[in-house]
């Protein structure tokens, strides 16, 4: 034994464990702890001694071989030396021995004898049924506290009668070998005679008890916190059931679950319902979702169709008839185009559904600036003719509207489809994706030059002209010596596509960027699907996700009814305040606030031309402009026929006024703004006419009301109820009474709410839905996303089950220094941050610290500035996204 090592010291039960620090000889040999001696022979040694190897009780034995270093001293363990003592321990506590005989097998066991005698069977009881006999037969054995079951071998001949027995009946017989079990289980059958035979007693059915064994072999555990655990004591109450199954479909967490029905309940002991039990029911849910996915699908789409007719879907299928695409749009989704369809974005996310199969969406804003989804896709592949097939339903769904200006990913499929099918459309890329595409090269060229990415940055959101952006492109390339970089080279090539400065004429609102779609993306896979979701039960979820997004416009529209509080006294600001809604008017006082760095010149020739500047101009970007021609015409007298216009175009190209025309307004002080600079999408009036219904729920009674708007008013008059009778036992037993013959009566009442009067087309599905196959459709294979395994079954490609299975994510290596990818530490330009060291001050510690530093040094060193990676992302995306006040 080295020195420094520890040997435990096991005392006598008179002395305490003490663990103490034993110096090795310089014998060799192991050292052997002897048990305590209770002789006198051997306590003596320690008596005279006092401490000399031994105390009154026990003493430590050495080997020949093994000499102690020094004796066990008699002092107490925490004077002295306190590296030798650092503490005292207890022996564990060993079974008495009483406890270690085997059971008697004669032994037998029986209810509590205080139990009511009336409860327990005996031979003059007489039941309507033979159900009736196994119910209270079930009651006896709650109250005892075993489990029973109906003995299978009764069951087959019902004039013998029925045999209800102890789960504990019988011996099991393991059919799995033990070298092939995988698991091990356990099993509570021992040989337990209980049991009741119930026979019928005539031709009406009764039945009594003709045999009864009332003791057990093994112990009763009458507790709640047992028998609730037992199988045929489990109630299932149809509304807990229910409300389980509300909650498993609002995807609340198992343990969320059993808090809400512990809190119903008053504790887990009157719950009958345990967590496993739960699960099990959500795993058989998934199992049953897994079932049939397709004509649920079709049936969830029927159901749409009847509730409003406007609904819009639509199959495509392969040559087995297999489900490929399939594109749906709800009636408040084709109402929110007819408000706000002059731009759209496309975009396509994975992970959504358990066939990998990528989810299209058009998105939109609204009059608030929220997103808005005009419809959505779920398809097999991303060729161009699944993006042509895909465009015609939208198209076809909205009446043939094609959007101004629709933003996608850098894709030649859906360039060449939006060419093909929107030809009226302005096609744009997304700088965001255009940027991402080439994101490690350009971080690599920002790490081989420092200040690179924030130059490009300005330039890409800044320049106002073709022409200027040449010449800054140019500026920059020349600035940072990056002429042969083949990335810089592919951007300015396809600057035409992303590039604001290239299509400032075209109206584009808020969105010059797939970024909304991507907020939407985030918001339907956190909250709504994963991928194991399957097709039928995303459409349902994403039907919710609707009504989410909807709740949260109506409520800012509700905050939008007054008008706005003033930013100013201007006349052109009060009017906006009033027209313009709670969000727009928002951004026009930060457009305001920008404006007061800017002073007005007129123009020394030209009347109504006036020379915008900035107070203080930027020097680190020279190409910047900072000086605006601004045309303002105002007539006082007629004010509709004013006139303002500015260089940058701004506000033809977002539709609000920028701060160089609203330096302009300020300094002339202009009373009012002429309609058509005021875009309707922007005002409290946005929402047009249609002729169709933009409910997609028509639930109602001739009242108008739902389903949903009664259960909420019978909800205060039944909570008042609950409250009230829970105070006392003699109150439930009434409240019981009373509701069952409330019950009874409302059952006779015919319905007068449901859905609508069906269609002749939903009374006689499409010959498009006739030709779909129940087939689950393949895993996909898609651009983007994971590869789904896929299981063969019967020879058609079904998607393996994802439940359960492990996720791997990537992870990106990145630079400690600037934390950007590409390169590390080693060739990175930048200077590193300054470093502090963890763990104890040196001196603190006791010896060497965990990273093998002198003096307690701790792990090593860390940087300070530690950035998460979904921050890095944020802060990119404001990098591309970003807008200046130029």
């Amino acid at each position: 034994m080295d020195a420094g090592d520890s040997a435990l010291v096991w005392a006598s039960p008179g002395v305490s464990l003490v663990s103490k620090r034993v110096l090795a000889s310089p014998v060799s040999g192991p050292l052997s702890v002897a048990a305590p001696q209770p002789s006198p022979e051997s306590a003596g040694v320690g008596d005279a001694a006092n401490g000399a190897g031994g105390a009154a009780n026990g003493a430590l034995s050495r080997t020949p071989e093994v000499q102690m270093a020094e004796p066990l001293a008699a002092s107490p363990p925490w004077i002295g030396d306190e590296m030798r003592y650092r503490r005292i321990m207890t022996p564990p506590v060993c079974v008495e021995p009483e406890r270690m005989v085997t059971p008697d097998v004669a032994q037998t066991y029986m209810h509590n004898e205080n139990l009511d005698p009336r409860l327990v069977p005996n031979f003059e009881m007489d039941f309507d049924s033979l159900e009736h006999a196994y119910e209270f037969y079930r009651h006896y054995a709650e109250l005892a506290g075993f489990n029973i079951k109906r003995n299978r071998k009764r069951d087959k001949k019902e004039s013998e009668g029925q045999e209800f027995c102890c789960s504990g009946e019988g011996k099991h017989k393991s059919k799995v070998a033990v070298v092939d079990r995988q698991r091990d289980h356990t099993s509570k059958r021992g040989g337990c005679k209980a049991m009741v035979l119930a026979r019928t007693t005539g031709v009406d059915g009764r039945a009594c008890y003709t045999h009864i064994v009332l003791e057990h072999n093994h112990k009763l555990v009458p507790t709640p916190s047992m028998t609730r655990r037992m199988r045929s004591h489990k109630k299932q109450d149809p509304a807990v059931v229910k409300l389980v199954d509300t909650m498993h479909a609002g995807h609340v967490a198992h343990v969320n679950v059993m808090r809400v029905l512990r809190r119903f309940a008053g504790g887990s002991e009157n719950l009958h319902l345990t967590e496993r039990d739960i699960q099990n029911r959500r795993a058989a849910q998934v199992r049953e979702e897994r079932v049939d996915d397709i004509p649920k699908l079709q049936a969830f789409f029927r159901e749409c169709k009847l509730n409003n007719p406007q609904f819009f879907y639509e199959f495509q299928v392969d040559d087995k008839n297999v489900v490929k695409n399939v594109f749906w749009s709800h009636a408040s989704q084709q109402g929110d185009y007819a408000d706000y369809s002059g731009v759209v974005t496309f975009d396509t996310t994975y992970k959504t559904n358990q066939y990998s199969m990528p989810l299209a969406m058009f998105v939109g804003f609204n009059s608030q600036l929220q997103n808005v989804v005009f419809g959505q896709a779920l398809l097999r592949d991303e060729k161009a003719d699944t993006f042509e097939w895909l465009f015609k339903q939208f198209r076809a769904c909205m009446g043939g509207r094609d959007p101004i200006v629709i933003f996608t990913d850098q894709d030649p499929s859906i360039e060449k489809a939006v060419r093909e099918v929107f030809r009226s459309t302005y096609h744009r890329y997304c700088r965001w994706h255009v940027t991402n595409k080439y994101r490690l090269e350009l971080n690599q060229l920002n790490a081989q030059h420092p200040g690179l990415s924030d130059t490009l940055t300005s330039v890409i959101n800044h320049p106002l002209s073709p022409a200027e952006f040449v010449g800054a492109w140019e500026a920059m390339l020349d600035k940072y010596s990056v002429h042969e970089s083949r990335v810089l080279a592919k951007l300015f090539d396809e600057r035409k596509m992303w590039i604001a400065s290239y299509f400032k004429e075209i109206f584009c609102g808020t969105m010059t960027s797939t970024q909304r779609s991507e907020s939407v993306n985030n918001v339907v896979k956190r909250g709504y699907c994963d991928n194991s979701t399957t097709i039928h039960e995303f459409a349902k979820s994403f039907l919710e996700c609707l009504e989410h997004t909807r709740e949260n416009e109506t409520r800012e529209t509700y905050n939008s009814q007054g008008p706005s509080v003033p930013y100013t006294q201007y006349r052109y600001d009060k009017q906006l305040a009033r027209v313009y809604t709670r969000a727009v008017y928002h951004e026009f006082k930060e457009r305001f606030l920008s404006s007061t760095a800017f002073f007005v010149r007129p123009h020394p020739n030209k009347a109504n031309y006036f020379l915008v500047s900035h107070t203080r101009p930027p020097t680190e970007f020279p190409w910047l402009q900072h000086e605006f021609w601004v045309k303002a015409i105002v007539k006082r007298d007629v004010p509709e026929e004013s006139v303002f216009e500015c260089e940058c175009m701004r506000m033809e190209h977002t539709g609000m006024f920028c701060p160089h025309l609203v330096c302009v307004l300020t300094n002339l002080q202009v009373e009012h703004i002429p309609s058509k600079y005021i875009p309707k999408r922007y005002t409290r009036e946005a929402k047009v006419a249609t002729a169709f219904d933009r409910h997609d729920r028509m639930f109602s009674g001739p009242s108008g009301e739902t389903k949903a708007s009664r259960m909420l008013e019978l909800l205060p008059d039944w909570c008042a109820l609950q409250q009230s009778s829970v105070m006392s036992s003699e109150a439930v037993s009434k409240c019981k009474e009373l509701l069952r013959q409330a019950l009874d009566v409302v059952k006779e009442i015919p319905h007068d709410v449901g859905p609508s009067a069906p269609t002749a087309a939903a009374q006689n599905p499409v010959q498009e839905e006739q030709r779909v196959s129940a087939s689950a459709p393949p895993v996909s294979n898609t651009k983007g996303g994971r590869r789904g395994s896929v299981a063969r079954e019967g020879g058609d490609a079904v998607p393996a089950p994802h439940f359960n299975r492990p996720q791997t994510t990537e992870h990106t290596r990145r630079c400690s220094t600037c934390h950007r990818s590409g390169h590390n530490a080693a060739t990175c330009g930048r200077e590193p941050p300054p470093k502090r060291p963890r763990g104890r001050p040196v001196g603190s510690g006791r010896g060497r610290g965990r990273g093998g530093r002198k003096g307690g040094g701790g792990r090593g060193y860390v940087e300070e500035d530690d950035i998460d990676e979904e921050d890095y992302e944020m802060e990119l995306d404001d990098e591309c996204g970003s807008e200046s006040e130029y």
